[in-house]
């Protein structure tokens, strides 16, 4: 268990899935992370590269700060991918990869 816990990480964009555990494990193993600091700092290792060092420049006090932030950042990201997409559908194609764009 406490192999999963210090290697836990978001899978895809899977953050609920993510946090549940991370807390799940968090509560089962109370003994295995000394403070608060290293609870978060053991959460913000396991997020994308994309958002680990923003949500570290946050400097969140509590987990449930940094689960916040973690939120608020994947959300932006997912908005820019689907304006991104709508703005340039055929860029995102499968079958388009190829087409240099206009």
């Amino acid at each position: 268990m406490e192999d999963e816990f210090y290697n836990l990480t978001v899978k895809g964009n899977d953050l609920k899935t993510y946090i549940r555990r991370f807390q799940e494990l968090a509560i089962l193993c109370p003994t295995m992370v000394p403070n608060s600091e290293k609870l978060m700092e053991v959460f913000i290792g396991g997020l994308p590269r994309s958002i680990e060092g923003n949500v570290t420049a946050s400097k969140p006090q509590t987990l449930e700060e940094a689960i916040t932030i973690t939120h608020r950042l994947m959300d932006q990201i997912e908005a820019r991918t689907v304006r991104a997409y709508a703005a340039h559908p055929m860029k995102f194609s499968r079958y388009t990869r190829n087409i240099p764009s206009v």
